[in-house]
């Protein structure tokens, strides 16, 4: 039977990490949601399986376009307050409207059962969607896989430094961090996206490690150190964040990566 994805935001790497994933079904056909068309790459604009409508995170009516005739959309944006909470409203808003019976929220980091309430927003995107969802028609769907590997490493989280080689960490260092490639996430979120039964919150991770974890593997895979840089304390670190949030809430490199 075939079954129709919708992918928002699809040209981010998690979204075309799970476009790879949903084309091994032979069944799937996939919509795709972004700004720019451009910048998707030749297997993703030329597929003839792939229908692509352009249009902005606050374009309702584009919005229902893309959504029209999915059998669940599946939400891979990233960035501020008013993407990540308004954006995804919209995106439902136009799921109840065509009649899109699952939604497939974002993030896919941030366990929101367990954020306190009065948390700053960095941690509240995905309760405030999830809570819009239990007012509207369409079953929601949160998929946590912890941090992406490849995030991680990068320069955007700011944790390694390839110069120097060294890892800059908050708190003591035994902290143990929830990480997941982005294909091995994409490929959990495909199996979900194909299970019509599949409602509410799934746990997956590809694996757990501390600051102090990765500083033995490091130095007994490579032979050579890796030099561990504490900037202070968790408590320190909310404080940072809260007041990079409150300066800038819209910048989201200033305060996402801490």
């Amino acid at each position: 039977m075939q079954t129709t994805v919708g992918i928002a935001g699809i040209s981010g790497k998690l979204a075309q990490c799970l476009v790879k994933e949903l084309l091994k079904y032979p069944e799937i056909v996939i919509r795709g949601y972004c700004r720019s068309l451009q910048k998707l790459p030749p297997s993703i604009s030329q597929s003839k399986r792939i229908v692509l409508i352009k249009g902005g995170y606050d374009d309702r009516e584009n919005a229902r376009k893309f959504v029209q005739g999915s059998d669940v959309v599946v939400c891979c944006y990233y960035g501020g307050p008013e993407l990540m909470t308004h954006g995804q409203e919209i995106l439902i808003d136009a799921c109840e409207d065509a009649g899109v019976n699952r939604y497939i929220a974002s993030d896919f980091a941030v366990d929101y059962t367990k954020i306190p309430r009065d948390a700053i927003f960095p941690k509240k995107s995905a309760q405030i969607v999830m809570e819009y969802l239990t007012t509207k028609k369409v079953s929601g769907v949160h998929i946590l896989t912890g941090g992406l590997m490849e995030t991680f490493w990068s320069d955007f989280f700011g944790l390694y430094n390839s110069d120097n080689r060294s890892i800059s960490f908050w708190g003591t260092g035994d902290e143990q961090w929830d990480l997941t490639t982005c294909t091995t996430a994409a490929a959990y979120t495909a199996a979900l996206a194909l299970d019509r039964n599949a409602k509410g919150v799934f746990r997956f991770r590809g694996d757990r490690k501390s600051i102090k974890d990765i500083k033995g593997i490091f130095e007994t895979v490579y032979g050579i150190p890796l030099h561990l840089k504490q900037k202070g304390s968790i408590d320190e670190l909310y404080q940072t964040v809260e007041e990079s949030f409150n300066m800038n809430p819209e910048d989201i490199s200033s305060w996402a990566p801490m």
